[in-house]
């Protein structure tokens, strides 16, 4: 039960961190292209972020799953998440089906995708190093309290 819960974490941060980062693209878009539709466009960015990042974490878990975070090369993870991208792109795409909006999601998946375990890599290796400085190495073993002048240690 602790693994599922695991792994259950791991997808919903990785949709929603994916829901925040294509939020911010696709208003970004919106403001340099269109303008008029950023609010919609922001809204399904991260709906978009959110599915995808976690179909991706979902596919990853499965496909990878006899692999170590160190194992993973970069390239194919961003193949998955081309391919995801693509995939997306023909669900959500209907009929109406652009190949520019194909391509932007198939290398908004990959980057996103080859992003996500770079980061998660670089956090993996800090811990193992014991060189975490971020709060979530609040872990300490005792408490060490200051020497004041005069006390024998």
């Amino acid at each position: 039960m602790k693994g599922l819960l695991r792994r259950l974490r791991g997808i919903i941060g990785t949709g929603l961190t994916w829901c925040v980062a294509w939020g911010g693209l696709f208003t970004v878009a919106g403001l340099v292209g269109v303008g008029n539709f950023v609010a919609g466009l922001a809204m399904t960015g991260a709906f978009l972020g959110l599915v995808g990042g976690s179909a991706f974490a979902v596919i990853l878990s499965i496909a990878e799953r006899r692999h170590s975070l160190a194992d993973l090369s970069l390239w194919r993870v961003a193949l998955w998440g081309a391919v995801g991208g693509a995939l997306m792109a023909l669900v959500f795409g209907g009929g109406n089906l652009f190949l520019d909006f194909v391509a932007f999601m198939a290398f908004s998946g990959a980057v996103s995708s080859a992003g996500t375990v770079a980061v998660a890599k670089r956090a993996d290796a800090r811990l193992i190093e014991g060189g975490d400085e971020s709060a979530l190495g609040l872990e300490v073993d005792e408490v060490q309290r200051p020497v004041l002048r005069g006390e024998l240690e």
